[in-house]
């Protein structure tokens, strides 16, 4: 016979499920293309996550003009009235980004990057400076450890690309390697892509990447 100290557990961890469901339902939205975030300046991973930035009509300085997002980018602190009317400052290098016309963008290396496609396993590009050496034999090296005797090196704007992990807010170069670690909870999928040659790993990162989320939907409030 069941103890009744465990079935009155066991029916006090139902109502909080089905709390908490309702409270998804209510509060929550499954994220897809149509959706639109809150325009605002984000002062966290986590106020992008809960699609509460600081609304930019609440923003006192720098002013909210067409030269505000270079304006953020210069400034040492941004002055704004909280939900109380309370007049607040935080550090310029708090922010996260930003949303506007209800995308997204996140403060990378000093620039505004969109974030075009969004998941549990979310990916945006950027430009960085990447320098490369020649060595004698008159082979490119690319290794920002490398310090050669040689002299000879260029430098050049080059596209890079991102993942977020939406989970934890972390910033992970885009490879197949990393996506091997971003998936392993997914012992299915997980199997799956290890299984795949070495080329074909890299050649579908994009592709699993899909399918994780699909399989792993991210949820937005409203």
């Amino acid at each position: 016979m069941l103890n009744k100290h465990f079935i009155l557990f066991l029916l006090f961890s139902t109502m909080l499920f089905v709390a908490s469901a309702q409270q998804k339902s209510v509060d929550t939205v499954r994220y897809d293309y149509s959706f639109s975030f809150n325009n605002g300046l984000y002062t966290s991973f986590y106020s992008f996550r809960n699609n509460a930035p600081i609304p930019f009509d609440r923003i006192v300085s720098p002013a909210y003009d067409n030269d505000f997002i270079t304006s953020i980018l210069h400034c040492e602190t941004i002055s704004y009235y909280d939900e109380n009317g309370i007049l607040n400052e935080i550090p310029q290098k708090l922010i996260w980004g930003y949303a506007s016309n209800g995308k997204p963008n996140i403060l990378w290396d000093n620039k505004f990057c969109l974030i075009p496609y969004i998941g549990t396993i979310s990916h945006f590009m950027t430009t960085e400076t990447v320098t490369r050496y020649i060595n004698n034999s008159g082979t490119m090296m690319y290794d920002p450890m490398y310090i050669p005797s040689s002299t000879q090196s260029y430098t050049s704007e080059e596209l890079v690309h991102y993942f977020i992990n939406m989970n934890t807010g972390d910033i992970i170069p885009y490879n197949s390697n990393t996506l091997t670690e971003l998936i392993k909870n997914d012992t299915e999928l997980h199997y799956e892509y290890t299984n795949l040659s070495k080329r074909k790993r890299k050649k579908s990162v994009m592709e699993y990447v899909q399918k994780y989320n699909k399989r792993h939907p991210i949820y937005f409030n409203k």
